[in-house]
């Protein structure tokens, strides 16, 4: 599997849209859009280009990726784009754990 995608339509889970949650999200991989571990979906591009530009404000709680425990990011918060994809952390010390060895922490285990 190479996303999620085929276990959410498969469980018939309704996905609401990041931005708006009264509209359904689009369970595609190109209305996806990963903060670190954790995982959005969108009902249009327009919506998803929306959250790109400033996911914080849309991002009420995201994932530490080192110690895999959740958090209120604010403008303040510790962040680094590893491989494509943006890392938002709890603190500089685990800002700096994952800098330190970026591949041990940014695929969560099991996903």
């Amino acid at each position: 599997m190479k996303g999620p995608e085929p276990y959410l339509k498969a469980q018939a889970i309704d996905v609401r849209d990041a931005i708006n949650p009264r509209r359904a999200a689009t369970v595609d991989s190109t209305r996806r859009v990963f903060i670190g571990h954790d995982l959005f979906y969108f009902a249009d591009a327009a919506s998803q280009s929306r959250f790109e530009r400033e996911p914080l404000r849309w991002c009420k709680r995201l994932t530490d990726p080192v110690t895999l425990r959740r958090f209120t990011p604010t403008a303040a918060s510790p962040h680094l784009r590893y491989m494509g994809r943006r890392y938002w952390f709890a603190s500089d010390s685990t800002r700096m754990a994952f800098q330190a060895a970026p591949d041990s922490f940014a695929l969560r285990t099991g996903m």
